[in-house]
């Protein structure tokens, strides 16, 4: 995977990674909180031949750097997706379909919001569209992030990040890497949002993959399938055996699922 960084006019520097077919459409795939792009290296090796492949990492995430002076307001959601938008005006990209976990898929939403006709189609997995938790909630994971740090967190979540022993080890590497700024103050901002009325404003073509195993996200989807389902266009996917990280619990039928929907669109 080559990768490379780009100064974008947010004040950031990006890493990403470039591949595929230059004049075909554009598929980004946006990591979770604490992973970085190349959570995603197995799409860029799958899609490569019949996309334009982009991978990001976030700021404070992988090689791409943070701001000077961190506070929460650097790290909102809204500030993450002027990064990926920023860096698609460096890279002259005007569509893309764009496929995020978790943190990215919010990512997404936000894209939607920031400029409307810049995706084709957004596909989310391990994301919940709503989410309201209580002080002492954000309170016991602000304190944990303090106590472990970046290099605990990587063992912690190589250890139930995954039930394939070997995927929890990549992602332990991944989070080693994330600023401890970054892991504490996302984390923060995700505490408390609500996308729906997004979901609702917008009719492009969505689907959300649904990890069996992913029970934490899961509880939460109940509430917001119903605002999903009031697009014609939505299309929900249930993935056997696959976890938060989906796209690294089960690689194959994760690449089959979307490259199906993406075929169709």
């Amino acid at each position: 995977m080559e990768i490379e960084t780009a100064q974008v006019s947010t004040g950031i520097r990006i890493e990403y990674s470039l591949s595929g077919i230059e004049n075909n459409e554009t598929l980004v795939f946006v990591h979770g909180l604490g992973a970085n792009l190349s959570q995603f290296e197995l799409q860029q090796q799958f899609f490569a031949k019949d996309y334009r492949v982009l991978l990001v990492s976030l700021r404070g995430h992988g090689g791409s750097s943070a701001p000077p002076d961190p506070a929460p307001a650097g790290y909102t959601v809204r500030e993450l997706s002027r990064d990926v938008h920023a860096l698609l005006q460096y890279l002259g990209i005007e569509k893309v379909h764009l496929v995020g976990n978790s943190l990215g898929g919010l990512v997404g939403y936000e894209l939607l919001e920031l400029d409307a006709d810049l995706l084709i189609s957004l596909t989310t997995f391990g994301t919940a569209p709503r989410l309201h938790t209580s002080r002492f909630f954000r309170w016991s994971l602000s304190t944990v992030i303090r106590l472990f740090g970046p290099k605990g967190m990587g063992w912690l979540v190589s250890k139930t990040g995954s039930t394939d022993k070997a995927v929890g080890a990549r992602l332990g590497k991944m989070y080693e890497t994330v600023s401890k700024d970054a892991l504490e103050l996302i984390m923060g901002n995700l505490a408390d949002y609500d996308y729906t009325a997004t979901i609702s404003g917008h009719r492009i073509p969505m689907m959300l993959i649904r990890g069996s195993l992913d029970t934490a996200i899961n509880k939460n989807l109940d509430t917001t399938l119903e605002v999903l389902r009031e697009n014609p266009d939505f299309e929900l996917v249930e993935l056997p055996g696959a976890g938060h990280f989906a796209n690294m619990d089960a690689p194959d039928d994760f690449n089959e699922i979307l490259g199906r929907f993406l075929a169709t669109r």
